[in-house]
């Protein structure tokens, strides 16, 4: 009775155990023995031989390995297995994986994305290799997986496309491109003129009124003002010299005063507009201002005027006082004909001194006001005529009085001007050793700075030298001929040298005091780094990886200040000071860390032991109670947080990790 009793409780046992156990063994990750392992015994002979055929078709194709498995199940997810299969088995770049558990229908497909895309790989397990495991066919599971991998994308296929017709309908977009350009212009400039008109009818004194007119328009609209101003303000200076030669200057000091203050208004309405002119560009809002400065200024100036023309014209009524004005002018005609055969004589005796370029601007002088008084002459016979009429017929009198003085003035600016010339080219002469002397000094300092070659200016500095040199030799040549030109030429070639001499020198004074900022900078940081890593260095057990961090940082800006040393001083200084505020943050942060390890110690949680063990710890140079109690408990601050159990104190790494990045994954079917 009691042995049956104890056999009837042992088969209780056994039938329990029976019940429980799982019906299959889970498979651990091993590492693949072959191409095609079937450990789940569901390949015949001849599907392992297709499976076979088109692993080796795919590597023939492609270079690229596919490892196949069968098991009943896997111990842990597919894609997991699958993992660590891969990383037993040391794949590679071009090493893939089908792992299909066949009991619990799960798998894993992993390629490495070296060979397909994610969105292939998943595409591939979607499509080709999930339908063939839900029909239990594993062959040809195995055989899709391959054939997919060998032609991972696929064209989509389309229809033919007609170059021809893609030329086509280029060429008429084209067209129609052409043809909405060509309108838009069209339509563009029309808007313009019409803008224009309409801005030509606002107040030009009010700049609120401005505000409301296009800046196109606004531009166009300074543009014309100061040429039309400009044009009074010629006229006006004119007539008041022969206002002024007439009546004197008391009667005419407001006229005077008028056209001075028109002439100051119009030159600051010319310097904005050099401003809005310059290579320099503007944003839209500081163009507008520009513009609504020049266009009342402009306005302005054209009001001074015009406020003073009509006491101007009572003053020259000319109508009145035109006998005693004709008489006046025909005395001026016949004293500046007096003039045209000494200004020719003079005229010829330049010409035989100098080259004919250097009397350019006087050669036609004495002709042309030969002309010039002729048409005075003109004038004077017609008004004289005029006068004759009864009052009402003497209509065109004003004109041909104003036309007569305004020749004879242009004669008598001719004439002048040749006297001029001789005097000019005969300082022109005298000035041009001088010249020639200080221009050879600049060259000669352009010469010692280009030889050091330390400029950025290099490419404009040698340019400007070139052309001095030029202009010197020029004159040493021409400067017996044409004496004006040559020392024009040269002075306008020595202020660029001058202006570019100048600029050299001060970058040169510049980079010298930067350079000097950089070595400061530079030796205070490599003392602070040098410093920080000998602490670190030296209680390397106690110290955390937060302090380590700033310190490799502020070694990397270190490195990259020296490197821009050369290209950018500027971001070379400013790298120079973020590695010595690194290192001053990583000091702080070792000297926490030193001084937590030491409380730790000394409180007893680090172990005990004597205050030699506690500097060997310390200094890295054992591994021990520390360690051992902050792994049990750990301490505040930085200290400890980046150490790990089993350190080495001897040559050699912390510890070793690779990855690689696979495409694909795993489910179940």
């Amino acid at each position: 009775m009691r042995i049956a009793r104890l056999l009837s409780v042992v088969l209780a046992m056994l039938t329990a155990a029976l019940v429980l156990a799982p019906a299959t063994a889970a498979e651990p990750p091993f590492r693949v023995p072959d191409y095609v392992t079937d450990r789940s015994d569901v390949l015949s002979a001849d599907q392992r031989a297709q499976v076979e055929g088109a692993v080796d078709n795919l590597y023939n194709e492609r270079r690229v390995r596919l490892w196949v498995v069968y098991v009943d199940s896997f111990d842990q997810d597919p894609v997991g297995w699958a993992r660590v299969t891969m990383q037993i088995s040391s794949f590679g770049d071009y090493d893939a994986l089908l792992a299909v558990a066949t009991v619990e229908r799960s798998y894993a497909f992993l390629v490495p994305s070296t060979v397909a895309s994610q969105s292939e790989a998943s595409a591939l397990q979607r499509n080709e290799i999930e339908p063939q495991l839900r029909q239990r066919d594993w062959a040809g599971a195995a055989v899709a997986a391959a054939d997919g991998l060998v032609t991972p994308s696929a064209a989509t296929p389309g229809a033919a496309i007609s170059w021809l017709g893609i030329v086509i309908v280029l060429l008429i977009i084209a067209v129609i491109v052409l043809a909405l350009v060509l309108w838009s212009r069209r339509r563009r400039r029309q808007r313009r003129e019409a803008e224009f008109a309409a801005a030509k009818r606002v107040d030009p004194s009010d700049p609120n009124a401005l505000a409301a007119v296009p800046i196109d328009a606004l531009d166009d609209l300074s543009k014309m003002m100061v040429v039309d101003v400009d044009n009074a303000l010629r006229t006006s200076d004119s007539e008041l010299a022969l206002a002024v030669e007439e009546f004197g200057t008391a009667q005419t000091e407001s006229f005077s005063r008028a056209v001075s203050n028109a002439r100051t208004t119009l030159a600051q309405a010319f310097n904005v507009r050099q401003i809005l002119d310059d290579s320099i560009p503007e944003t839209q809002a500081q163009r507008r201002d520009l513009l609504t400065r020049v266009v009342v200024a402009a306005a302005k100036a054209d009001r001074e005027l015009e406020a003073q023309s009509e006491a101007f014209d009572k003053l020259r009524d000319l109508v009145i006082n035109a006998p005693t004005r004709l008489d006046t002018l025909t005395q001026q005609m016949v004293d500046l004909t007096a003039r045209l055969e000494p200004s020719e004589q003079a005229l010829a005796t330049l010409h035989n001194q100098f080259d004919a370029a250097a009397l350019t601007s006087v050669a036609e002088n004495v002709s042309t006001a030969r002309q010039r008084l002729g048409f005075a002459d003109q004038n004077i016979t017609t008004a004289r005529n005029l006068v004759a009429r009864p009052v009402g017929q003497q209509m065109g009198l004003v004109d041909a009085i104003r036309a007569a003085e305004s020749s004879l003035g242009q004669a008598r600016s001719l004439l002048d001007a040749i006297d001029s010339a001789g005097v000019d080219i005969n300082r022109a002469v005298a000035a041009l050793p001088d010249a020639i002397a200080d221009v050879q000094n600049g060259v000669n300092q352009a010469n010692g700075l280009l030889q050091q070659g330390k400029t950025t200016h290099q490419a404009e500095l040698t340019a400007a030298r070139d052309q001095a040199a030029a202009g010197i030799a020029d004159a040493q040549k021409n400067g017996g001929t044409d004496p004006l030109g040559a020392f024009t030429r040269l002075t306008r070639a020595d202020a660029e040298l001058d202006r570019l001499l100048a600029t050299v020198l001060e970058e040169q004074e510049a980079i010298k005091r930067l350079g000097r900022a950089f070595d400061q900078a530079l030796f205070s940081a490599q003392s602070r780094v040098r410093g920080v890593s000998d602490f670190i260095d030296t209680r390397r057990g106690s110290i955390g990886p937060e302090a380590r961090t700033r310190l490799a940082e502020a070694v990397r800006q270190l490195q990259a200040a020296q490197d821009k040393r050369a290209t950018n001083i500027s971001e070379a200084i400013a790298h120079a000071n973020g590695a010595d505020m690194l290192a001053g943050q990583a000091q702080t942060l070792a000297s926490n860390d030193v001084a937590a390890a030491q409380r730790h110690y000394t409180s007893g949680w680090g172990g005990g032991g004597s205050g030699s063990n506690m500097g060997g710890v310390i200094g890295g140079i054992i591994i021990g109670n520390i360690l051992s109690g902050a792994l049990r408990g750990g301490f505040s601050g930085g200290f400890g947080g980046g150490l790990g159990m089993g350190r080495s104190t001897s040559f050699g790494g912390s510890s070793r990790s690779s990855g690689r990045s696979y495409s694909g994954g795993g489910g179940r079917f």
